[in-house]
């Protein structure tokens, strides 16, 4: 069996119906291509079921849940309905999240609360209750879904750096706290990402086609920003055997657009 493969492994994709052609969608259909069985997290019904339609229409195996992960009951029904539905937890991805766009000094405390809670509180809340699972089998792989601004930061969308920052040190923090369980801790932080017919909350749609442009020429000599499918390739890399050594890393998926600036 190839280093890179998942059969018979389960695995818990939040975030995962939020397009059918999203980061977590990408990730539950790439990880269900290498044979693992998929539990796709989300808000909303209807979207988890057309992943879930796309991955048994291809052979694969799959469960919708739908769950905010903000809520600790609901994660804790999450794992639960999981569990029932498979028997065991070997593989939590946290790509759950979002933004919205403004600036700084007109943030409210209510949109800066809900963006830390959203994208840090969530993935803390489901890497505890799965690590209780993990560490009665003996093991497992979490992967966060971290963000390249959470290393250089972003212009008007301060909260969401903030808490991709600490989603960063969250992972290294649990990473040295479960190693004594054998779970592995890792997060991928994307760089520019275009994600067709998505958008950003409060950014005009001409502000968001205007990003779009700066993504691709970012990109520098690759020549173009990253999709989804390079981002789930990276997330099977820290999911899989292959990565086996690898705790409390951060992989930025970024091009070359500063490469040689930062870390």
């Amino acid at each position: 069996m190839s280093k890179f493969e998942l059969t018979d492994k389960v695995a818990i994709v939040t975030g995962g119906g939020g397009t059918s052609h999203g980061i977590g969608s990408c990730i539950a259909d790439t990880f269900a291509k290498a044979g693992a069985k998929v539990v796709v997290v989300g808000r909303h019904e209807d979207s988890l079921n057309k992943v879930v339609e796309k991955i048994k229409n291809a052979d694969g195996e799959a469960v919708a849940v739908t769950a905010d992960i903000t809520d600790p009951v609901q994660v804790d029904e999450m794992v639960a309905r999981a569990l029932d539905a498979f028997g065991r937890i070997d593989i939590l991805v946290n790509s759950a999240g979002g933004s919205s766009f403004g600036n700084p000094e007109d943030l409210s405390p209510e949109v800066w609360n809900e963006c830390i809670s959203l994208n840090l509180n969530g993935t803390f809340l489901c890497c505890t209750a799965v690590s209780k699972e993990m560490i009665k089998q003996g093991g497992g792989k979490i992967v966060n879904i971290g963000s390249s601004s959470g290393i250089k930061g972003e212009e008007n969308a301060a909260h969401y750096a903030a808490a991709k920052a600490a989603v960063i040190n969250l992972t290294r923090s649990l990473a040295i706290s479960w190693a004594i369980h054998s779970i592995n801790v890792n997060c991928v932080s994307p760089g520019s990402v275009v994600v067709p017919d998505h958008s950003i909350p409060d950014m005009p749609d001409n502000e968001y086609s205007k990003r779009q442009l700066l993504q691709s020429a970012e990109a520098g000599s690759l020549g173009s920003p990253g999709t989804p499918q390079e981002i789930a390739n990276a997330t099977l890399y820290f999911a899989s055997p292959g990565s086996d050594i690898m705790t409390g890393e951060n992989l930025v998926v970024r091009g070359s657009e500063w490469a040689s600036a930062y870390a």
